[in-house]
């Protein structure tokens, strides 16, 4: 997974004309660095190749930020530890895009399938409501 994040922080976005054209649609003013660095993630993974937005940044948050062009050179004496440090966190948070009938054949069998949400759904025990007998909602 660390070489799809390699190749989102090499992707040329100014170079990119749909992604230029896409910034120009949006408010100016509501584009921050955290917003830009989103719409650029949500871009790839629709137009380039699938990356795991969650993985990416904590990819690069383990990397403390730093660019892959700072990481080679001499004056960053920890960029190996931080290269390891990456590449553990991103094994740990690798996943893999499953097909359709992938998934299915999980639920079938009743296994979780990776990378869903748990959602924390408790029942209310109260009787259904029938709007049938014309009352308004």
């Amino acid at each position: 997974m660390e070489s799809v994040f390699l190749r989102f922080d090499s992707y040329d976005f100014e170079a990119d004309q749909r992604f230029q054209d896409g910034l120009k649609v949006l408010d100016k003013s509501s584009r921050d660095e955290t917003k830009l660095q989103d719409m650029k993630l949500f871009f790839y993974n629709r137009f380039v190749e699938p990356i795991d937005r969650a993985g990416y940044k904590q990819w690069r948050s383990a990397s403390r930020g730093v660019t892959p062009m700072e990481q080679g050179t001499p004056s960053d004496s920890d960029s190996d530890i931080s290269k390891n440090q990456a590449a553990e966190s991103s094994a740990e948070t690798e996943v893999k895009q499953l097909s359709f009938a992938e998934v299915v054949h999980l639920i079938q069998e009743g296994k979780e399938v990776p990378g869903a949400k748990k959602l924390d759904i408790k029942p209310s025990n109260q009787s259904p409501h029938s709007f049938s007998d014309g009352e308004d909602m």
